[in-house]
């Protein structure tokens, strides 16, 4: 049986995935720097050693082209993770994106703990990449081995988004499109009418029980459905643009320390 486990870590909080199954391994987001980008590697080797007594080849998959989700993908590159799947718009805008982000992020005086850390050359921050065909509505499919992963290309948080399902489990990774414990950030690059019609789909996939957000802890289904008509009422009531979205979080008690490391599915 594959084992699915979230990885939340600083800096950004954010929330990066492995899917273990039984002869591969996918990293979900690479993350916001070396460190993190290392420790995800480490981990996926060692949870495959656990599941099948040897470390597997690994692969990874971005969700959109926001710094916190990809500016490991260098380092995953350069300890030899071959395959990155990503949407077209993040294929067709990874080296502009990169320049941009990277400068911005260098020279924010918040990051200056990890900054250093950060390459000052962006070309060190591009990889090759595998897109998924076609424009948003499209989707792509692997096996890990007993182990069905969709990737579905999307839109509205960003110009990249993709979310990863897993059908055969119910769990969906929805990049930023879904938010827990602070407020949706809707930038330059979002749409809110797109938005909606994501979070539609993702709604519309009839097994899915368990979301990961882009950032907190796990959601449910009357999360993801009340953070849609969140952003449906912004939609209706003023043009796309940047706005303020309703923080939301998820009723119940849950471990919120970073760093942490939670098992969604497999033992």
């Amino acid at each position: 049986m594959a084992k699915v486990s979230v990885l939340s870590q600083n800096p950004a909080a954010v929330n990066c995935g492995i899917v273990t199954g039984g002869e591969r391994s996918l990293i979900i987001d690479s993350g916001p720097c070396p460190t993190v980008a290392s420790h995800l590697l480490h981990r996926a080797q060692a949870l495959s050693t656990e599941l099948v007594g040897s470390p597997h080849p690994v692969e990874a998959v971005i969700t959109h082209d926001h710094w916190d989700h990809f500016f490991g993908n260098g380092t995953l590159a350069a300890a030899g993770v071959e395959i990155f799947y990503t949407s077209q718009s993040f294929a067709a805008d990874q080296e502009a994106t990169s320049w941009i982000a990277l400068d911005g992020v260098r020279n924010a005086p918040e990051n200056a703990e990890f900054a250093e850390e950060l390459p000052e050359d962006p070309s060190a921050l591009i990889v090759e990449v595998s897109p998924v065909d076609g424009s948003p509505g499209e989707v792509g499919e692997i096996d890990l081995g007993d182990c069905r992963v969709e990737f579905h290309v999307l839109g509205g948080h960003s110009t990249a988004d993709l979310v990863v399902r897993l059908p055969d489990l119910g769990i969906v990774f929805t990049g930023d499109l879904v938010e827990e414990g602070a407020s949706p950030q809707a930038g330059n690059d979002a749409s809110l009418s797109e938005w909606v019609r994501s979070l539609r789909t993702v709604l519309a996939f009839p097994e899915a029980t368990v979301f990961i957000p882009g950032h907190g802890v796990p959601v449910d289904r009357e999360f993801v459905e009340r953070q849609l008509e969140d952003i449906d009422g912004l939609r209706m009531n003023q043009a796309d643009a940047e706005v303020a979205l309703p923080a939301r979080t998820m009723p119940g008690d849950y471990d919120r320390t970073l760093p942490r490391e939670i098992t969604i599915a497999g033992s």
